[in-house]
């Protein structure tokens, strides 16, 4: 389901229990960064990249692979407060550093998280909010929400404006069997039949479940392809490491 990132999207994309990076929303509707103020864009050399979402004024939370390929944060800026990712809007901010998590593994994205520390504050506003994170798991089948401006179809374009779309969450138990590499610290989301999904663009980006940060954008195969649900980094499951890395 997910893809390569951001402005290095892969144009081809393949059925395998390996994992491919998530870049888009599929089957979704357009929406309104004042509905989701949390939601930013991530630049790299002024391109679209990643998702992400406020943690605190200074503080992003996004993807691992979304920055594990990079030697540092220099040529990383995060857009807050923007409907747009072709013709931003609200503030930009450079990125003084980002950290990994210590366990993140690039074979099958185990701990699929990175904090982005900013140069600078996020001036808070009806546009740009924090998110609370989850600290449990929904029950199986449960709605939930992922936003993003990925691309529409697989292998597509990027939206231009933000985008939403309504997904439900499916047990680790019956996800494995689509995922034999699955892990603790992920978790699933997607739709009977498919047609619903994140994909290119929106790795990195948020999983939302009662106005709560529940997962990060990671992987999966293909988008929005029956029987392969989207796969999340699971925030329950890092949270502590977020809080905890948050404030060094």
């Amino acid at each position: 389901m997910f893809f390569i990132l951001g402005s290095l999207l892969a144009s081809t994309v393949f059925h395998s229990n390996l994992p491919m990076l998530d870049e888009r929303i599929v089957g979704g509707e357009t929406t309104n960064i004042r509905e989701f103020p949390h939601q930013i864009s991530m630049r790299y050399r002024g391109n679209h990249r990643c998702g992400g979402s406020i943690y605190d004024r200074n503080t992003i939370v996004s993807a691992a692979h979304c920055v594990n390929t990079l030697a540092d944060a220099s040529n990383l800026t995060i857009y807050i407060g923007t409907n747009n990712i072709f013709f931003p809007t609200g503030q930009e901010l450079a990125v003084r550093k980002f950290v990994i998590h210590d366990n993140y593994r690039t074979l099958n994205h185990d701990y699929d998280v990175a904090l982005l520390f900013l140069d600078g504050d996020i001036e808070y506003n009806e546009n740009a909010q924090p998110i609370e994170l989850a600290t449990e798991r929904p029950e199986n089948d449960t709605p939930v929400l992922v936003t993003g401006w990925g691309t529409t179809t697989e292998g597509g374009y990027f939206a231009s404006d933000l985008q939403k779309v309504e997904v439900n969450i499916v047990d680790n138990s019956v996800c494995g069997s689509a995922y034999s590499i699955l892990q603790p610290s992920m978790l699933c989301a997607g739709v009977t039949g498919g047609g619903k999904d994140a994909c290119q663009g929106d790795s990195g980006g948020p999983l939302i479940f009662e106005n709560k940060l529940l997962g990060i954008v990671s992987w999966g195969s293909g988008c929005a392809r029956p029987n392969y649900p989207g796969v999340y980094a699971s925030v329950p499951e890092l949270r502590s490491w977020i809080e905890e890395t948050a404030t060094e």
